[in-house]
């Protein structure tokens, strides 16, 4: 009985080893796929683009701090998994349990890193689709084609970075045609106005006219006798004038003298000597004087 009862607890205890060496090795192949999940994961790209990210590029800047100091701490993570023992079932079990707590470690810590890096991505997002949001607004009234906002508005509705990156890039495209356009139309009309004063100037200078004044007639003057006898003419005088470039009344030609005196005062021919007596009348438009009888 007892050579039974001694075999019968061997074959127990070598049932037990047995089903604790195949748990161990199980945990084992877990902790060794969840640490290469982890491994793979801090070398990923898209880690690295989410470590790269800058506080300015962010909505919440503390994100990124978070997720550095996540990642410190993940590449600190135990990497070496210990080997299964064998011959004592509770060494066995311990081991068991420590590289189970591995694996749930690695696991974690993969989960945790991948939370803070989207985090970041999502802080990322919401500052870009805030900022092409402004963007759209000021944009309003200053864009060439319009259609280019339709399109941005759209892209931040549907929260897709690069479609939101593409339609920004078009609205700014679109500003800057408007604004280059706007500046050529200003410079031209600036020069045409230009072209136009001076002109203007030109003809200003070129048709100034007379000034000061134009013909007036002429005063005194006529026939006046000497005192020899006959009569001396004396030619009227212009009281006025023009200045500048006005009318010029041209001398009147001196009448011929009579042959004899008479008269009296100047202004007047004839008398007692058989000839009628002339008078000299003066038109006021100051044509040159004429000889009319003095009746």
């Amino acid at each position: 009985m007892a050579a039974v009862g001694t075999g019968g607890y061997l074959y127990w205890n070598h049932n037990q080893l047995t089903a604790a060496s195949e748990e161990c090795a199980t945990s084992y192949d877990k902790a060794v796929k969840a640490q290469k999940k982890l491994t793979e994961y801090l070398e990923s790209d898209a880690l690295k683009t989410a470590v790269t990210v800058k506080d300015s590029e962010v909505k919440d800047a503390k994100t990124v701090a978070v997720l550095t100091s996540t990642v410190k701490t993940a590449e600190k993570t135990k990497t070496t998994i210990p080997e299964c023992p064998s011959g004592n079932l509770t060494d066995i079990k311990a081991m068991t349990k420590e590289i189970d707590g591995l694996a749930t470690a690695y696991s974690r810590t993969v989960s945790e890193v991948k939370g803070k890096a989207e985090a970041v991505n999502g802080s990322k997002l919401d500052k870009i689709v805030a900022d092409a949001t402004k963007i759209l607004n000021d944009s309003k009234g200053r864009v060439k084609d319009d259609k280019t906002r339709t399109v941005l508005e759209n892209a931040i509705k549907t929260k897709d970075e690069k479609a939101i990156s593409d339609a920004v890039k078009a609205v700014n495209d679109s500003i800057k045609a408007k604004s280059d356009a706007d500046a050529k139309a200003k410079a031209e009309k600036a020069k045409q106005t230009a072209e136009d004063t001076a002109q203007t100037s030109g003809n200003d200078s070129g048709s100034a006219g007379d000034t000061g004044g134009g013909y007036t007639g002429y005063t005194g003057g006529g026939y006046t006798q000497s005192q020899g006898g006959g009569y001396t003419y004396t030619p009227q005088q212009s009281t006025g004038g023009s200045t500048g470039g006005g009318y010029t009344p041209t001398p009147q030609p001196q009448p011929q003298q009579p042959s004899q005196g008479g008269g009296n005062g100047g202004g007047s021919t004839g008398g007692d000597d058989g000839y009628e007596n002339m008078c000299f009348a003066y038109p006021t438009d100051g044509s040159p004087a004429i000889q009319v009888p003095c009746s």
